[in-house]
């Protein structure tokens, strides 16, 4: 309540401050640059999910199966590899197929953590370290498509003098995602254990679970802002 009243407040002063032909900190008019909120909120969702999933499978790696922290590592490299992968193709495909470059990579993000997460639940705690490694690597395949290709996305109709302002914003709301999917992810991580007598199993399934909840979030929004995108372009006179 109290952020949501500072925000607010914040929100306030930059219009009292751009209302004065003064430089504000973030431009309000931003808003009515055509991708840019949207984007910006998918990013947010984004890396709700994102950041707080390395967490999750490192406490259930590390504490629950004991794996040394360099162990631990290895077992979710093949994220790692996948999105490290298709960032540097995606990132070239983004004029050709712009939000569905996103869709696809949320959509291939769900697939894969969905799996992960059933795979931990049902599979030996011993073969948790190689199940994991296909639906992980397809995770990162996807995720690659989503991160890059939705900052070129957001940012570009953004007018040149405000770009330093909005690539700032941008990179500010998804270090804010981060930081909320770190302490939401690991609060259903502990809250499960407690509840399950120290079933971590169970508790990192529930955790990836609620990343997949993230992701299918901002497919949706991705999936809206598409067709936004398509409705305007159909308006257009000529």
């Amino acid at each position: 309540m109290v952020g949501a009243l500072q925000f607010a407040l914040f929100f306030w002063w930059e219009m009292c401050t751009a209302a004065r032909g003064r430089q504000p900190l973030l431009d309000p008019r931003l808003r009515n640059t055509p991708g840019y909120v949207a984007g910006s909120i998918i990013g947010f969702v984004y890396f709700i999910g994102f950041t707080g999933v390395w967490l999750v499978l490192a406490l259930f790696l590390q504490d629950g199966l004991g794996y040394s922290p360099l162990r631990s590592g290895l077992s979710v490299t093949p994220l790692a590899i996948g999105v490290a992968a298709s960032a540097v193709i995606a990132g070239r495909l983004v004029p050709r197929f712009g939000r569905w470059l996103t869709l696809c990579g949320l959509t291939a993000m769900v697939v894969g953590l969905l799996t992960t997460a059933l795979l931990l639940r049902h599979t030996a705690a011993g073969s948790a370290q190689w199940v994991i490694v296909g639906p992980l690597l397809l995770a990162g395949l996807g995720g690659g498509m989503v991160t890059s290709p939705n900052i070129t996305l957001a940012l570009e109709n953004v007018p040149v003098r405000m770009a330093g302002a909005a690539g700032g914003a941008l990179q500010t709301v998804q270090r804010i995602g981060a930081a909320i999917g770190t302490a939401t992810l690991a609060t259903i991580f502990y809250r499960v254990l407690n509840q399950t007598s120290h079933d971590y199993q169970v508790a990192v399934s529930d955790a990836v679970l609620g990343t997949c909840a993230f992701m299918l979030l901002a497919l949706l929004i991705a999936l809206v802002e598409l067709m936004w995108r398509r409705l305007h372009v159909a308006a257009r006179p000529g």
